[in-house]
């Protein structure tokens, strides 16, 4: 059967746009998303209270009892070891003001007294962060990745999902244990094996527990979609949602 040409060109008018919808539908279902680093909000959702910048409002340090004023001032005065700004992780513990303080504590020895470089405790956190689109840490801990010595290389390699070139053993199998734990869920033997001859059970173990550590805090602020302090830039590539 031979389609008239006027006809031929209706056919072809009709389908032509099912089959770019089809492709872009399977573009998107079948390729890894787009990521790419958002705007600085202007405005806040609706949701957010705009002095903690979360869902959550900021703890008033009156209303709590003389235990959690300690917490809170443990957090607040400049010449704590435990300070940090209220507005991101550390003023949201602070609704559970017995809690804070131990959460606090881990926090600050899995940053400051675990063997690793801290270039590579860094590597750490950065690595357990992209795989959690934590933008907010991202963008407190990018600057202090490079400040604490790690190479801008190795931060594009976390930061664009590139592959692991020109990174050195210890951090290739940082890199590599973050991928597959928080990635893929698992652990394979191969991997776990590179990095128990690197690093050594207990520098290991203490790597994982800062990996679970920053993976507790991103779920932590997604939960209440801690938005970035207005001094902070996004860095982070994310997908579109």
């Amino acid at each position: 059967m031979q389609l008239r040409r006027g006809s031929s060109r209706v056919l072809i008018a009709a389908i032509f746009p099912l089959l770019v919808s089809g492709f872009a539908a399977l573009a998107q279902s079948g390729g890894p998303p787009v990521e790419i680093v958002p705007e600085k909000k202007l405005q806040l959702p609706a949701d957010i209270h705009p002095e903690s910048r979360s869902r959550l409002p900021l703890v008033k340090r009156d209303n709590l009892d003389e235990a959690g004023r300690k917490a809170f001032d443990a957090v607040v005065d400049p010449q704590s070891r435990l300070r940090a700004e209220l507005i991101g992780p550390a003023g949201i513990w602070l609704n559970a003001p017995e809690l804070s303080p131990h959460i606090r504590e881990i926090n600050w020895y899995l940053r400051n007294r675990v063997a690793l470089e801290a270039k590579l405790t860094e590597l750490v956190i950065l690595a357990t962060i992209r795989e959690t689109d934590g933008q907010t840490e991202w963008a407190a801990h990018e600057p202090a990745a490079l400040k604490a010595g790690l190479g801008q290389n190795i931060v594009d390699i976390v930061k664009f999902r590139r592959a692991i070139e020109g990174a050195s053993p210890k951090e290739a199998a940082i890199i590599r244990t973050a991928r597959e734990l928080l990635g893929q869920k698992r652990l394979s033997s191969e991997t776990y094996s590179e990095a128990l001859k690197l690093f050594g059970q207990k520098d290991l173990v203490e790597m994982v527990l800062l990996m679970a550590n920053y993976a507790q805090t991103s779920i932590i602020l997604h939960a209440f979609d801690q938005q970035l302090r207005p001094d902070l830039t996004p860095l982070l590539p994310v997908a579109k949602r």
